[in-house]
């Protein structure tokens, strides 16, 4: 009888490539999620940048034509779903900021704010 001779692996390596296989699917996934979530709010931040804008420059036409800037101001800021955090008249400037809320996951809450300044 003649023995035949197989090629075994050694056994400390079995089954390395399907850990390597799925932490590397787990790296990826990760990282592809922190990016999503990233690019969500950085887009949150863009809205809210133009929403402050739009909201000072309503407020400061409405002070200059002699009305009532912070309720513009609120309306407008209203009609872009962010909240009014404060409004101040500077001589004949406004200073508005806004704010919004942001949900994030694991039931973390962020809050984001932005500031403009307009006048003549």
């Amino acid at each position: 009888m003649r023995r035949r001779h197989r090629r075994l692996r050694p056994r400390d390596e079995c089954g390395i490539a399907t850990i390597w296989a799925v932490t590397w699917i787990f790296v990826l996934s990760s990282v592809g999620w922190l990016g999503v979530m990233a690019t969500s709010i950085a887009g949150r931040q863009h809205h809210l940048d133009g929403a402050v804008d739009l909201v000072s420059l309503s407020a400061a036409a409405r002070l200059q034509r002699g009305g009532d800037p912070c309720g513009v101001a609120a309306e407008i800021a209203a009609a872009n779903k962010v909240g009014m955090r404060s409004c101040d008249v500077d001589g004949s400037d406004v200073i508005v900021t806004v704010e919004t809320s942001m949900s994030l996951p694991f039931g973390l809450d962020g809050g984001l704010t932005a500031t403009a300044r307009a006048g003549p």
